[in-house]
């Protein structure tokens, strides 16, 4: 496997092309759902040589950007490549004028590990019913 040192990803805003695959992959997402977030914006991909995970963000109150999703293929975690996508959105987010980043993991997730290496905090949390703890996160970015 290549690691993101030593590779070429690219990273790009998913389109209509990917729409399928997308499907076939997130299961966290309605089909009508995924087709708007796709037109609007809201999915980045991460490839090498073909799609090795994607970044999929809503807007909390509508004014503060949200990563929904982010999952990278299992042959590829621990590779950078979560970063890079955090960190390609972190920057298209500041130059869009947002000052603050969230999103949300559950306590069980080693996302958490990975959102607090990159500057996020922890501002808290709920119990969704039959599930795991959900720990909320910000980071500022201006």
């Amino acid at each position: 496997m290549k690691s993101l040192r030593k590779g070429n990803p690219k990273i790009r805003f998913a389109n209509s092309n990917d729409y399928h695959y997308l499907l076939s992959k997130d299961k966290h997402i309605a089909p009508h759902r995924l087709n708007s977030a796709i037109k609007e914006g809201r999915v980045l991909i991460i490839e090498e040589d073909e799609c090795i995970g994607w970044l999929r963000f809503s807007y909390f109150w509508e004014t503060i950007p949200f990563i929904d999703m982010l999952y990278i293929l299992e042959p590829f975690r621990n590779k950078k490549y979560g970063t890079a996508l955090i960190n390609f959105f972190e920057e298209n987010m500041k130059l869009r004028g947002f000052s603050e980043l969230m999103t949300s993991t559950t306590s069980e997730e080693y996302a958490q590990h990975l959102y607090h290496k990159l500057g996020f905090k922890t501002v808290g949390g709920f119990f969704p019913p039959k599930e795991a703890y959900e720990i909320i996160l910000t980071k500022t970015i201006m």
